[in-house]
């Protein structure tokens, strides 16, 4: 999708659903956002920019890991996930005020002379269509000397967690178009060598790139139909099933209810995957 799709994406349908399930979506990728910043080394950091920052759970950790006199600025083309994060924020007495939130497309938002230290994303930075331009950017923002720390998805057959609903789904729904190569999206950044170029491109130094196993756990009150809903709902298989009749869709839970079956253990859905770490500097 273009950035004015994924503008539309996000504060339509797709970014209120998301909105209604960001605490489960938060407790599945904390690990993976506590991983990253062990990794990174940016506990010398005090101001960060989080973008992608959605419901705003690692824009509390970020702040947290940084410590008591920090700043965290979110920065999220969703509204409806600004509205979550902005209520999560307001809750935590411990963090909270060390944060703010921007409804803003860091592409190409000039955020002045913010001079932050650490721009970090969970996620966040895989959606753009011109990501040189958009890390050339959001360098503009970052004091020299600067951290950059973000993680993104390896290549889908890397990643079980949404291979296997997909290939169950593609039993009774016809695949989608095959994506312009590089077109924005969750899989976007799976060539390193394509990061690295991206990241050479926007003048960041010293670019590292490693790779982290991580287990997608999903849960729904232990219940296992509930469970493959909320992943079909919320991964990549929800796009193909927008259109879809309630017959083809549930022909699609039931398959994928089956191939996924042996991936329940204990009320869970534990599913494995593979993602890049990356780290650069200003």
């Amino acid at each position: 999708m273009s950035n004015e799709e994924q503008i539309a994406y996000w504060n339509g349908e797709a970014g209120r659903k998301w909105a209604a399930k960001d605490a489960m979506m938060a407790t599945m990728l904390a690990p993976i956002a506590r991983d990253l910043l062990a990794h990174a080394k940016v506990q010398d950091c005090s101001r960060a920019l989080d973008v992608g920052c959605g419901g705003g759970s690692e824009t509390l950790m970020l702040a947290e890991h940084l410590g008591p006199g920090s700043t965290v600025l979110g920065v999220d083309i969703s509204t409806p996930m600004l509205e979550v994060a902005r209520q999560r924020a307001a809750a935590d007495p411990a963090t909270g005020h060390q944060v703010e939130f921007l409804q803003a497309d860091a592409a190409t938002h000039s955020f002045g002379e913010r001079n932050f230290d650490l721009l970090f994303s969970r996620f966040g930075v895989m959606f753009f269509d011109d990501p040189a331009a958009a890390f050339s950017n959001m360098r503009t923002a970052l004091a020299p000397g600067a951290k950059l720390a973000f993680c993104c998805w390896q290549r889908l057959p890397d990643n079980p967690w949404a291979l296997i609903p997909l290939q169950a789904a593609l039993e009774h729904v016809a695949p989608p178009e095959p994506p312009a190569p590089n077109a924005p999206g969750p899989f976007a950044f799976a060539d390193p060598l394509r990061v690295r170029t991206v990241l050479e491109q926007a003048g960041l130094k010293e670019i590292a790139i490693a790779p982290h196993a991580v287990n997608m756990c999903w849960s729904n009150n232990g219940n296992l139909d509930a469970t493959v809903r909320d992943m079909l709902n919320m991964g990549p298989v929800s796009r193909l099933l927008q259109d879809e009749s309630d017959t083809v869709r549930q022909a699609v839970y039931h398959g994928a209810t089956q191939a996924m079956t042996p991936w329940f253990i204990d009320g869970e859905m534990r599913l494995p995957g593979a993602v890049w770490f990356i780290t650069a500097t200003h």
